[in-house]
């Protein structure tokens, strides 16, 4: 019996930590489906993440977010990238934790820093000027910490290995658990 056996495995963790490539990858390995809750949010409202952000509020997608959490864990034999604040809402995890096993990918501040400012698509961290950036992901990270520790589960996210690696070895530490 594996660890994932009827089981959905949820990939949680700090925005830019590879949730949804390895999560994808390791779905490969698995041969499950694979599901990405932000892009379920952005089908549901029919526009992209940073505009509910932008015209709706961080309240409002954090109830559309909590829809799709609770669709999703009802389902069996999926991988999941959960975005980074999902965990935080104590019914969002209780959801996850009753419906599936959780992988939590981690990150250093610094590489977190290093993918976040390549890309301006991350509502939380806009229009913050690059010396604000780095601090800004410390202090969102200390506060998450905590709701990502809860994981069965933590590996490190890093440039030495590809999304394809990481969904490898995090694959191959979960059957050596057996």
């Amino acid at each position: 019996m594996y660890p994932w056996d009827g089981k959905n495995v949820y990939f949680i963790g700090f925005m830019a930590t590879g949730k949804s490539r390895v999560g994808d990858e390791f779905a490969r390995l698995l041969g499950r489906p694979f599901i990405d809750s932000d892009a379920l949010i952005e089908k549901s409202a029919g526009m992209t993440i940073s505009d509910i952000f932008a015209k709706e509020g961080e309240n409002y997608f954090r109830k559309l977010e909590m829809k799709v959490v609770r669709e999703i864990s009802q389902k069996n034999n999926h991988v999941v990238a959960l975005g980074g604040g999902a965990v935080i809402d104590e019914k969002n995890w209780q959801m996850i934790f009753n419906s599936g096993l959780i992988i939590c990918l981690t990150a250093s501040p610094d590489l977190l820093y290093e993918r976040i400012s390549r890309k301006s698509h991350r509502p939380l961290m806009a229009n913050t000027s690059p010396t604000e950036l780095l601090a800004k992901i410390k202090n969102l990270l200390a506060k998450r910490e905590p709701h990502y520790a809860r994981a069965q589960y933590c590996f490190e996210s890093s440039s030495a290995l590809s999304p394809k690696q990481l969904a490898l070895k995090i694959y191959e530490q979960l059957l050596d658990d057996v």
